[in-house]
């Protein structure tokens, strides 16, 4: 249990609250957890999702099946990753199929216990809410950003699109994303994703060590997506 609580308290969705309440709100919310062997399915595609899912150890993949019977990871969750909050709160069925990587064990709360509460309005459930609400905005915020780069008419442009909004107004920082993440979320394979990084670095446009960048030229960039 401790160490699912030192994971649950790195997550935005019970940020400003504290052990002792996350373990009451647990159990208020009536949470379960599950455990997946490698290839073991969370949820297909077309499934209803009723509740919020935390990775606590393991890896989840999102998988988006292609009529042709191949398939492509679009995301992939790791330990502290929130996933099917959005999914559940629109009351929507999943559009892609969740599987664990590798031995995985996932937290679930269901979306009518979050929004009931105990009756009693404590605060730690009320900022639960409040950081579900944020964390649904945020990945509304990442979805609309990705659909600006998957429509770039390159792969070139994708990534300077992509690079320049993680800049923001500074030079250097380093990713959160593994390059193969980075490759799903721009839509692309990993190997043409480092061919082309490795040309922008050719052609002087930025350096880069695993996931942290430097942009060498950041006005010379902006100018590419003009």
């Amino acid at each position: 249990m401790e160490a699912a609580l030192a994971c649950l308290q790195r997550t935005p969705l019970f940020e400003g609250i504290s052990g002792s309440d996350i373990e009451k709100l647990l159990k208020c919310l009536g949470s379960y957890t599950r455990r997946y062997g490698k290839g073991g399915i969370l949820w297909q595609a077309g499934d209803s999702v009723a509740q919020t899912g935390i990775v606590l150890r393991g890896a989840v993949d999102a998988r988006q099946d292609r009529p042709d019977g191949s398939f492509r990871i679009v995301a992939r969750h790791t330990a502290g990753r929130l996933m099917g909050d959005v999914l559940m709160a629109a009351g929507q069925t999943s559009p892609v199929t969740l599987t664990a990587r590798e031995e995985t064990e996932v937290l679930y709360l269901p979306l009518e216990r979050i929004m009931s509460g105990c009756g009693q309005e404590c605060r730690c459930h009320v900022q639960l809410r409040l950081n579900l609400l944020r964390e649904m905005a945020s990945k509304f915020w990442q979805q609309r950003r990705q659909i600006a780069c998957l429509t770039e008419s390159s792969l070139r442009r994708r990534i300077v699109r992509f690079l320049l909004d993680e800049a923001g107004d500074g030079i250097s920082f380093t990713l959160s994303y593994s390059r193969e993440e980075l490759a799903a979320f721009l839509g692309v394979n990993r190997s043409a994703l480092s061919r082309e990084l490795g040309r922008l670095r050719q052609d002087g446009y930025l350096t880069f060590c695993r996931g942290s960048f430097t942009l060498l030229q950041p006005r010379q960039l902006q100018e590419l997506l003009l």
